[in-house]
């Protein structure tokens, strides 16, 4: 699956907001190169909500919660205070470390939806972290594809309440 794929099943905004910038400063900060997929659905959609449930973290939003790089830090700051502080163990390591989880979207309940940085950017996938919860959820597959299965249910993430994308899902511009 493709964008263009992902765009006829959810038509995005005529006019994104937040929908450029430096990829090359984001990647310098964040120390790896990004996938072409959601540089593509970031310039695509930028900034907003799918359904009204998940936000994919956008790297040039002034909004901290929506931010890429500040919102990712936060999500792995919690995970490393459960690790360490409560003993939780994670399943999988968090970035930066070689296959570690990096936040990419967030859902309205509290999930959290992450790559698995899996070497090069073009081989990560997908990890859910059910909220409140020590559960995951793995999928082999890449941003848009994941967004797209969960859309058009051909994906079932256990974490999300099957009615969210049920009905003709909307991209709301944040």
């Amino acid at each position: 699956m493709t964008l263009s794929y992902l765009t006829k099943i959810l038509p995005p905004p005529i006019q994104p907001v937040e929908a450029c910038g430096s990829w090359s400063n984001i990647e310098e900060a964040l120390g790896a190169l990004l996938p072409a997929d959601f540089k593509e659905f970031i310039e695509t959609y930028g900034s907003g909500t799918i359904a009204q449930f998940m936000s994919v973290l956008n790297p040039f939003s002034d909004r901290p919660g929506l931010n890429l790089l500040e919102q990712s830090q936060r999500q792995l700051d919690a995970l490393r205070v459960l690790q360490d502080e409560f003993g939780e163990q994670n399943p999988f390591p968090l970035y930066p470390a070689p296959r570690g989880l990096l936040p990419v979207a967030i859902t309205d309940n509290g999930d959290v939806v992450h790559w698995r940085t899996n070497g090069e950017a073009v081989d990560w996938t997908m990890v859910v972290n059910e909220s409140r919860s020590p559960d995951y959820q793995e999928f082999q597959c890449n941003l848009t594809e994941f967004l797209a299965g969960n859309l058009d249910g051909t994906i079932a993430c256990d974490a999300f309440p099957r009615s969210v994308f049920s009905n003709s899902p909307i991209f709301h511009v944040a």
